[in-house]
């Protein structure tokens, strides 16, 4: 398991109900202080278990909804392209972005319950705290608290 503050908030929200795409917003809503609306929660609820079909892994939809979130308060260096520098960052690191793909590569005993799955998102909360650290600085989050750079 993830050591890191990220890792530890998603297996804190994950094991008290949340599913992986809500546990990496949250996660890295914490870690930045960036507050996240309820809505977008609300829409992150139907991207867990790879949007229930076990197609794109919610982990990874919630590393590009975060990013979406965040652009609001600090512009990322690649912009649009962001997106896809993720996915392939995912795919890199965990072989696949289809939850069910994934799921298939692992073990029987580690589809047991969902701790496999709790590891994966908080390796993909780590990827996109790594990303956006040095954006989201203490100047930009000092701006979050006025709301004054939503769009």
């Amino acid at each position: 398991m993830s050591d890191t503050h990220a890792g530890r908030i998603v297996q804190e929200q994950m094991k008290s109900g949340s599913n992986c795409c809500q546990a990496v917003i949250i996660a890295a809503s914490k870690v930045f202080d960036i507050p996240v609306q309820p809505d977008i929660m609300a829409a992150a609820s139907m991207f867990g278990g790879g949007m229930g079909s076990g197609c794109s892994c919610g982990a990874l939809t919630g590393m590009i909804m975060a990013s979406g979130v965040f652009e609001q308060y600090a512009k990322h260096p690649m912009g649009i392209k962001l997106s896809q520098e993720l996915h392939d960052q995912f795919k890199k690191q965990f072989g696949a972005t289809c939850c069910r793909v994934i799921k298939s590569r692992r073990s029987s005993l580690a589809n047991i319950g969902n701790r496999a799955c709790i590891e994966l998102t908080s390796k993909a909360a780590d990827l996109l705290i790594k990303e956006w650290e040095g954006i989201l600085d203490a100047g930009t989050l000092a701006s979050i608290n006025n709301y004054s750079n939503i769009k």
